[in-house]
């Protein structure tokens, strides 16, 4: 099974040092921690409205991932991450508001323990094949069936997952020709999430 994934993405050779690797996970922490804290501060405006949605956390999160230097490095840093985020903002919530939402803290906590398998995934999706066109596709159909609602509601983070989708489609891929590979999964696995609901039974 390696390596059948090998030729999907090889990681680099070069191993960093443990001293930077540690550095980068203290970095998504904290990151992690930054916007969690932002998007219960920013309650009520369109930042805090965008960051209550799932499409922010998962852009931030795919490119964290594809961007780590090994697929369980991308795991780790994934799962870093969003825990760091949830901590925070449902710590905020409930030491400065006395408000501890239980249902939707087991939702994201759920979200935040998957979460290596996604950044596992993820990471491949820089590679080269049909699979690695799959693991771009994935996170690309959630925006859009997060975000499709946009085009005849006009909200602001529906339209916030329609241009991440499009970023992602951009900058995930490795070259075009993947990108031409990625298109029809793309489809096939929005029409599959919606009519299926998975947003509705995730959340």
């Amino acid at each position: 099974m390696k390596e059948k994934l090998v030729y999907i993405r090889a990681k680099s050779d070069k191993v960093p040092p443990l001293q930077q690797r540690l550095v980068r996970v203290l970095f998504v922490f904290l990151l992690g921690a930054l916007l969690g804290f932002l998007a219960k501060f920013s309650d009520g405006s369109v930042i805090g409205l965008i960051g209550t949605y799932l499409g922010f956390w998962i852009v931030v999160t795919s490119i964290i991932a594809v961007r780590s230097w090994s697929p369980k490095a991308a795991a780790l840093h994934a799962f870093i991450f969003l825990m760091a985020m949830f901590l925070v903002y449902y710590f905020y919530s409930m030491v400065l508001f006395g408000f501890f939402p239980k249902d939707y803290f087991f939702v994201w906590g759920g979200i935040a323990l998957l979460s290596p398998v996604g950044g596992y995934a993820v990471w491949y999706a820089k590679g080269n094949g049909w699979i690695a066109a799959l693991c771009t596709a994935l996170p690309i159909s959630l925006l859009l069936v997060e975000g499709y609602s946009f085009f005849y509601t006009f909200g602001v983070p529906q339209g916030f997952d329609i241009i991440s989708a499009a970023m992602l489609f951009i900058i995930l891929p490795a070259n075009h020709f993947q990108r031409l590979r990625t298109l029809p999964i793309v489809i096939v696995l929005f029409f599959l999430m919606e009519r299926l609901g998975v947003l509705y039974y995730l959340l």
